[in-house]
């Protein structure tokens, strides 16, 4: 496997219900590292999220769909859908249906982004069963560009849960920015922890089922430039059982 990390992320979430993991934690081949350079160029083709707020401007986002046999470690791509998430779990765009584009070819091509989805399971606290079955994974790329004039809100706005069963979330790009920070609630949403990721591929890993997050907008700090928080998150479901 091309990324690895000494850090006990299994334990962590098996414990608490998350990780936080600083990008220095983790050993990249320099081949996967070539293709993190490459999947950074397609978040320069990220078109508009027509669905925000007052008709806002400040995300930019795609998603895809892959399918992912643990007993194999084979990720194939999915047909492409709508996406939806219930209100109960997204109070601001829950509830409705969203029409997203596509990742790019390159992006679910690459390397980089397969590998990291493998190194991410692998740190699950499943049972047999559920390494046996296959697994839903979508997979977002996300950027929020905050100006003087209006504030970025990360995805989606306030406290959620993403309806997944886990939940990665990796920092792409932080340029120019104050603000992100993330903060991890308990089913009650009693605030656990907060931290800001600042770093390239620093990340966290939660189980969502039992946590829910939120991340605080981010402003320009310094006045003359845009401000830039670009994510790479996958949301991790069992698949459904064949017939």
């Amino acid at each position: 496997m091309g990324i690895s990390t000494t850090q006990d992320i299994k334990s962590e979430l098996a414990e608490q219900g998350y990780s936080l993991v600083r990008g220095g934690a983790l050993r990249i081949s320099e081949e996967l590292r070539q293709a993190w350079l490459s999947l950074l160029i397609d978040y320069a083709e990220l078109p508009a999220d027509d669905y925000l707020p007052g008709g806002a401007r400040y995300r930019r986002r795609r998603y895809g769909r892959f399918l992912f046999s643990p007993s194999s470690g084979e990720l194939s791509r999915l047909p492409h859908e709508d996406y939806f998430q219930s209100a109960v779990i997204n109070r601001v765009t829950g509830g409705i249906i969203r029409k997203f584009a596509p990742l790019l070819d390159t992006s679910f091509e690459n390397r980089f982004l397969q590998e990291l989805i493998r190194f991410d399971f692998a740190q699950f606290p499943l049972g047999p069963a559920q390494l046996r079955a296959d697994w839903e994974v979508q997979a977002h790329l996300i950027r929020v560009i905050a100006d003087l004039g209006e504030p970025g809100h990360p995805t989606p706005e306030g406290i959620h849960r993403d309806g997944a069963a886990f939940v990665t979330v990796h920092l792409a790009e932080l340029v120019n920015a104050e603000g992100g920070e993330v903060s991890l609630y308990d089913d009650d949403r009693r605030l656990l922890t907060s931290f800001r990721l600042e770093e390239a591929l620093d990340s966290y890993l939660i189980n969502d089922a039992i946590l829910w997050h939120a991340a605080s907008p981010i402003r320009p700090a310094a006045s003359a430039h845009a401000a830039i928080r670009s994510i790479l998150t996958f949301d991790f479901h069992p698949a459904p059982a064949k017939r």
